[in-house]
């Protein structure tokens, strides 16, 4: 009896999905499932936790043309200002980008084992929770790029003392060596 039950369930569930409608029906909301999916994924994306610390890298990452342009412009006014150098432009290039450092919580653990000498360094990232929930990576600086060289165009840029002035100027201010620094004289032309 109990199988002539199972048997009749069977054959009423196949006759069920055999329908064009309810096939139909369960096809659609199989795709509504899997959209929803893909939906809630992007959007978990944008708020959890790992977006978070995204978004501090590339806030950092757009952030990098503003401080070359920051860079640039401090050098051009202090430039711009020392006897003999008139009017400049400046140049300047940068290795990579800013790189983050996140805070690491390093323990050792000595095996049990037989050999007692044997011990296995663990390192996690400590995150930080805010507070809607999401997580991210606890930062303790932010490492700008180095200057991989400056072209300085003024005024008196073929003066030697002038040139001798500006080269000192800018190797003590980004701290970099003299073989990373041109100068030279600003042309006629591009003079308004």
């Amino acid at each position: 009896m109990e199988e002539d039950k199972s048997g009749i369930l069977k054959e009423r569930l196949f006759g069920f999905f055999r329908e064009d409608k309810v096939k139909k029906i369960v096809i659609a909301l199989g795709i509504a499932g899997i959209a929803l999916i893909f939906i809630s994924n992007f959007f978990a994306g944008k708020s959890g936790g790992d977006s978070a610390q995204g978004s501090t890298s590339s806030a950092v990452s757009g952030d990098l043309s503003e401080y070359k342009r920051s860079i640039e412009s401090s050098l051009r006014d202090i430039i711009s200002k020392i006897d003999g150098a008139g009017r400049t432009e400046i140049f300047l290039t940068l290795d990579n980008g800013s790189e983050n450092v996140y805070a690491l919580n390093r323990s050792e653990d000595k095996n049990g084992g037989e050999d007692r000498s044997e011990e296995s360094a663990r390192s996690e990232y400590f995150s930080l929770r805010s507070s809607d929930g999401g997580e991210a990576g606890m930062l303790l600086k932010v490492v700008e790029p180095e200057v991989r060289g400056v072209v300085v165009v003024c005024e008196g840029g073929g003066d030697a003392v002038t040139k001798e002035r500006v080269l000192e100027a800018v190797t003590k201010s980004l701290n970099i060596s003299s073989a990373r620094v041109c100068i030279t004289k600003l042309s006629q032309q591009t003079e308004e």
